[in-house]
């Protein structure tokens, strides 16, 4: 009498066992996150409000890798004047500097280097690739991108 008191429950456990053993594998796992690509896809849709707000002179690069506001005041300023829903200039540089930095540790891992090496050469990335009238951040002073000789080309 004791061993079929003690194999109830012991069958019972592995039926329980069973079913719920069988229910989580039926279910799909959630996705993975792919930050990466998270992060690619916010900066891309924010795309075109920062480069609207850097052919404005609002906005500029600096060589860490950062988008900053030229002046101050510009930070309340609509990143949209057709749709003020898409916040400030100053939420759309904090937005893309907050996204910058995450993918930068992200690119930091794959590289093996620090995220701050990452940033700065995204930084001089995109200091080369910015426009004439764009401004950048050189020794905490913002110039014109056309005021910028390249290295050997500076009058004698």
């Amino acid at each position: 009498m004791n061993s079929s008191r003690s194999a109830f429950p012991a069958s019972v456990l592995a039926l329980l066992g069973a079913l719920f053993a069988s229910d989580l594998v039926a279910q799909d796992p959630p996705a993975p996150r792919d930050v990466r690509s998270e992060l690619k896809d916010r900066m891309k849709a924010r795309y075109p409000l920062l480069e609207q707000a850097r052919d404005a002179g609002k906005i500029g690069e600096t060589r860490e890798g950062e988008v900053k506001l030229v002046k101050a005041t510009y930070a309340t300023d609509k990143a949209d004047a057709k749709d003020p829903a898409k916040g400030t200039v100053g939420e759309l540089v904090e937005a893309e500097n907050k996204d910058r930095q995450a993918l930068y540790v992200v690119l930091a891992k794959e590289l093996k280097l620090t995220a701050a090496e990452v940033a700065k050469q995204n930084g001089l990335r995109n200091l080369d690739k910015a426009k004439p009238e764009h401004w950048i951040e050189v020794n905490a002073q913002w110039v014109q991108r056309k005021t910028i000789k390249p290295v050997g080309q500076e009058k004698k």
